[in-house]
């Protein structure tokens, strides 16, 4: 029958099939509704987030409840859309929780992460080599002139067989990281590779701030990595070029290595490396070591977005596009489908790192709109990148970089425009002048840099624990400057591939951009307030910081604006409680890094901080690395005095970057270490103090009978005298007693067994008896040693030592009944003394690696683990 219209059943299908779009444009419909695609998105992350926080095995209970949730909607979908919407989302959130189970917490069968433990063990690898070899310097940091190891060689490889020594193979699966201490002859991605080394896995963070490793390899699928002594033990066995993957690694290495000599090509010479590693890190997004210190500076100021290739330099690269595409004629499709492939070529092409895999997927998938002749809204580009990226690695959720990029979009999209009318009214957009034009640029400029520094803020001090107040106008100075340069260096990549005589004209505009780029950070680096450190804040003030700052921009009435100023206030007070005098700090705090082969014990009492060593031979950027993040993260922004106990590397190397960076009030060097300087001023103790008097550090000596006081604690050195003469430089080592609320601490440094057998002689059992005690020479034992603990009789010993050393162990017993921390298996741990007098004891990894006895705790009660 009819419906009174004169349209049966029939008729009506028949007309829903003519107004219902095909299959391609069906799904781009489907993409322009952004507020399904935003719940949608949303839904997925948050079954992310419950899943990283519930931090199950099993990825059972989340597929059972995505099927029954999806059910449920299936069975309510008749008459109860928003009851069935909404099992779907939930769906779609359980999916999230089980996809980020499958991904992060389970290790497949069979792949090397669950055959190797932590532990460093020989092997012999067979697979396919991912990527040629790249040279690279085997150290870093103020004390890298010291290093006197030849460039290492790395290179990627996914294992397929890993070899025993008595030649029986077994399969296995999984990418890892292989370091040759030679250089390697060049090879290329696809080719047959056997190695033979040392293979261990990422280690885990082991200090406050410190970056996980292990978290960021097992992001880029990797086991870990396999360090090779000689070339020799590296078989090359080149193959032909038959699977396609292999060909389009093979050229996508060819063209990288191409357009970086295109860039670097026809430039002065002066200040290359630096410059080089810029224009480098702007336009193909590698990072060279050259590099780290420019960084830090763009960090700093707030502008690190900057040398990052991110959706700024894509939104460039692609207007360059555009604009040359519209020079051949008027608009048409196929445009939007040659910006994909240039796109996606040189996506290909560069480090694709998450900013650019986001703008790149809102520019592919914003030009199929365009082509199937469907414009999509922004906020649907966003959430399905978003989507997309989570689906492709989810553990990403919660990576800072992710946070940023996303976090910064989306305010750009909903509160900019807002912003932007609230302050300087509705957008001209028939602007009559050139002038006009600029104006309006720069009224949208303002808009945007605001609110993208109001978004980043709270992200910046939740990961990184500081506040730049002048990112804002540092991005609208800078945002010129980086489209010249980057225009310019497109540019001469082109010219360089076509005609390269041509790319000699584009070189020097390159080099002024880059240099004038570079002037700008570093003035601005040096304004005062351009950083102001802050207490790290947790998710929760983060989260709520975010909603006030959106509630600011969207406010309407005088009631909204009171109720915004009352929250501010409180999330202020909230994030500076940690560091108010309203509770009574611990006599005594001593935080022991874990910096591998070394040492760096940070002492806080009565709100004054002094570090006891600071050095690492494992790593001589340990200070940048390591130790100045831990600090950060504990609070630290001043150093009374540093107390370096002899003239070893590994106990000063990153001296001079925690000079560079905190306000050190002195250096405290043994009278050894002094003469050693002056006898050789080439040494690293000669270059340390050098660099001290460039900085204008009081440097003082201290020997046996001086004292300090450090807040509410004294100490008391007692070794070496001034003419104390020993065959080994770990005998001139300071030895020092630190005393607070009736307890004391003993710090030994490297000594050995004269100077054991100097200070037993000395000094009476009752002044070397301590509660706390640094085990002399990071553990090493000996007759003497044994004596020596015996007679100080701590109740916590803590042991600052690598791998190498602990896995010939000979503590375990003799020290059994005691309190031992030992870094290289708990990581960072912490001794605190509270005013009555009682200790306890934190360890930044409270779970011991496998394999690994834990001592277990006797006459000291221990606090929660894991609590900085």
């Amino acid at each position: 029958m009819g419906n009174g219209l004169g349209l049966t059943r029939g008729n009506r299908r028949e007309e829903n099939a003519r107004e219902r779009p095909p299959g391609g444009r069906r799904f781009i419909e489907w993409l322009a509704d952004a507020p399904r695609v935003s719940l949608a998105a949303g839904a997925f992350a948050l079954g992310i987030a419950l899943a990283w926080w519930w931090g199950g095995v099993s990825a059972w209970p989340w597929v059972t409840g995505a099927w029954v949730l999806l059910v449920c909607a299936a069975m309510l979908r008749r008459g109860h859309s928003r009851v069935c919407g909404c099992g779907m989302l939930l769906t779609i959130a359980a999916l999230g929780g089980a996809w980020l189970t499958l991904r992060h917490h389970r290790v497949p069968e069979g792949h090397l992460a669950s055959m190797i433990g932590e532990q460093p063990v020989a092997v012999r690898m067979r697979g396919v080599a991912t990527s040629s070899p790249v040279v690279r310097d085997t150290a870093s940091g103020s004390m890298a002139v010291f290093n006197f190891q030849p460039p290492a060689s790395y290179f990627r490889m996914r294992v397929e067989a890993l070899a025993s020594r008595d030649g029986a193979v077994a399969p296995v699966s999984g990418d890892i990281l292989v370091r040759c201490d030679e250089t390697l002859p060049r090879f290329r991605p696809g080719d047959r590779v056997e190695v033979i080394g040392t293979f261990r896995r990422f280690p885990p963070a082991s200090n406050p701030g410190e970056f996980d490793r292990a978290a960021y390899a097992r992001a880029l699928d990797q086991a870990g990595m396999l360090r090779v002594g000689q070339r020799e033990l590296v078989t090359i066995e080149p193959v032909e070029r038959s699977a396609p993957s292999e060909t389009v690694n093979f050229w996508r290495e060819r063209l990288r290595a191409r357009a970086g000599a295109w860039i670097r090509s026809d430039l002065p010479p002066d200040k290359r490396n630096q410059r080089d590693a810029l224009l480098a890190a702007l336009l193909l997004g590698e990072r060279e070591p050259e590099l780290v210190e420019l960084n830090e500076t763009f960090r700093r100021t707030g502008l690190a977005h900057v040398l990052a290739i991110s959706g700024m330099h894509l939104g460039i690269l692609a207007g360059l596009i555009l604009m040359v595409l519209r020079m051949t004629g008027r608009s048409s499709r196929w445009h939007a489908l040659v910006l994909i492939v240039l796109i996606v070529t040189y996506v290909g092409i560069i480090e694709a790192r998450l900013p650019v895999l986001r703008a790149a997927l809102m520019i592919c998938v914003g030009s199929l709109g365009l082509l199937f002749g469907r414009r999509l809204r922004l906020p649907s580009l966003v959430a399905l990148s978003g989507l997309i990226l989570l689906a492709w690695k989810p553990s990403q959720l919660f990576d800072a970089g992710f946070q940023l990029s996303f976090g910064v979009v989306l305010g750009l999209v909903h509160l900019s425009p807002v912003l932007r009318r609230a302050w300087f009214g509705p957008r001209d957009q028939l602007a009559p002048t050139g002038g006009a034009m600029l104006l309006e640029w720069l009224k949208d400029s303002v808009a945007g840099g605001v609110v993208a520094w109001a978004v980043a803020t709270p992200l910046v001090a939740h990961h990184f624990g500081m506040i730049t107040p002048l990112a804002a106008l540092g991005s609208i100075i800078t945002l010129p400057v980086v489209a010249v340069l980057l225009g310019v260096g497109y540019l001469k990549m082109i010219f360089g591939a076509i005609l390269p005589s041509a790319g000699l004209f584009l070189g020097a505009p390159l080099v002024i951009a880059a240099d004038l780029l570079v002037s700008v950070v570093e003035v601005m680096d040096m304004l005062p307030l351009a950083t102001v450190r802050v207490p790290f804040p947790g998710s929760a003030w983060t989260l709520l910081t975010m909603t006030l700052i959106a509630g600011w921009v969207l406010h309407r009435t005088r009631l909204q604006r009171r109720a915004l100023w009352g929250a501010t206030v409180m999330l202020a007070a909230w994030l500076w409680w940690p560091v108010l005098p309203v509770s009574g700090s611990p006599a005594l705090r001593i935080d022991m890094l874990s910096v591998g082969d070394g040492s760096c014990y940070v002492v806080r009492s009565g709100g004054a901080c002094a570090v006891f060593d600071a050095g690492s031979s494992t790593d001589l950027d340990a200070g940048r690395s390591t130790i100045i993040r831990a600090m950060e993260r504990l609070g630290v922004s001043r150093v009374d005095f540093i107390a370096v106990s002899h003239a070893n590397l590994d106990h000063f190397s990153a001296v001079i970057e925690l000079v560079e960076r905190f306000d050190v009030g002195e250096v405290l060097l043994t009278p050894q270490f002094l003469e050693a300087a002056a006898r050789d001023p080439l040494s690293p103790a000669g270059y340390l103090c050098s660099v001290l008097n460039e900085h204008l550090v009081a440097i003082s000596a201290v020997r046996e009978g001086d004292g300090r006081s450090l807040g509410d604690s004294t100490w008391t050195w007692l070794h070496p005298r001034r003419d104390d003469v020993f065959s080994l430089v770990n005998d001139t080592s300071m030895v020092v007693r630190v005393e607070a609320a009736g307890r004391s601490v003993l710090l030994t440094g490297d000594i050995q067994r004269g100077a054991m057998i100097r200070l037993l002689d000395r000094f009476p059992s009752n002044r070397l008896d301590a509660d706390v005690l640094e085990l002399p020479h990071h553990g090493s034992h000996h007759d003497a040693a044994e004596t020596f603990v015996r007679i100080v009789s701590p109740q916590v010993v803590m042991q600052s030592t690598g791998w190498t050393r602990f896995e010939r162990d000979a503590w375990a017993a003799p020290l059994a009944p005691l309190e031992r921390l030992v870094t290289v298996r708990d990581g960072a741990g912490a001794v605190i003394i509270d005013r009555a007098g009682t200790i306890r004891v934190e360890r930044f990894r409270p779970e011991a690696p496998t394999g690994r006895p834990r001592t277990s705790p006797r006459r000291v009660r221990p606090a929660r683990p894991g609590r900085w």
